[in-house]
């Protein structure tokens, strides 16, 4: 595995950062992320590229019955120690921590509804190598983002579709290809878009009929 090409370590870095990458695969990376810079500063890339998406977020505190949990945990009425309880200057700085921890973890701490969950989608070539993200912000935009510039004939164009059920695919916009991020505005009166699989077609730009089959095709994924 050659872990200094750069588009392994940046499909490597997207899928632990997304939490696909599962079991003795993800030990072994966080095993080899202290000797490779490049994994480290890919996983860096994508930490910055799905913290853009919480800006929009409203904040969440916790409920109260996580506040006590938590208190009833840490300060229990009866301490098994005498001596614990002369240590007030230990207290506090626990529960500055605390304090500190909640403000960043507030979110996943606290329920949040259904909606509230980030639909992403990874869509892959057939050697298994991220060719795009899609993330779907709160607002139902889409926030996509192309991995690699790709070497596209100057007559074709990379589009999205959204494939539901017996229905026709709908298109969603045209996909960047040169390595940067685009936003795509959904169309009106069209099925939420986590509701279906994501289709992509290669196509000339002055066609935008649906294609019969897909070039690549993908699922949501829900975090």
């Amino acid at each position: 595995m050659n872990l200094h090409h750069p588009l392994l370590s940046d499909s490597l870095a997207a899928e632990y950062v997304l939490g696909t990458l599962q079991g003795a695969a993800r030990r072994r990376f966080e095993n080899l992320l202290s000797a490779h810079p490049a994994l480290r500063r890919a996983v860096s890339d994508w930490e910055r590229r799905l913290n853009q998406l919480a800006v929009a977020s409203p904040p969440l505190l916790p409920p109260p019955e996580v506040w006590q949990g938590l208190e009833q945990r840490l300060f229990p009425a009866e301490p098994r120690r005498s001596w614990w309880n002369s240590l007030a200057l230990w207290r506090g700085l626990a529960l500055a921590g605390l304090l500190a921890t909640a403000v960043v973890l507030a979110p996943q701490l606290a329920a949040p509804p259904p909606q509230g969950n980030l639909s992403f989608a990874a869509i892959r070539d057939p050697n298994h190598d991220v060719l795009w993200t899609v993330a779907m912000a709160e607002d139902g935009r889409l926030h996509v983002n192309s991995l690699r510039a790709m070497d596209m004939p100057p007559d074709q164009r990379c589009l999205l579709w959204l494939k539901g059920g017996e229905r026709p695919p709908v298109m969603l916009g045209t996909l960047p290809d040169q390595g940067d991020a685009r936003t795509l505005v959904l169309p009106a009166n069209m099925p939420h878009p986590s509701q279906g699989m994501l289709w992509v077609s290669m196509q000339p730009r002055t066609d935008a009929t649906p294609p019969a089959r897909p070039l690549y095709q993908t699922r949501w994924q829900t975090l």
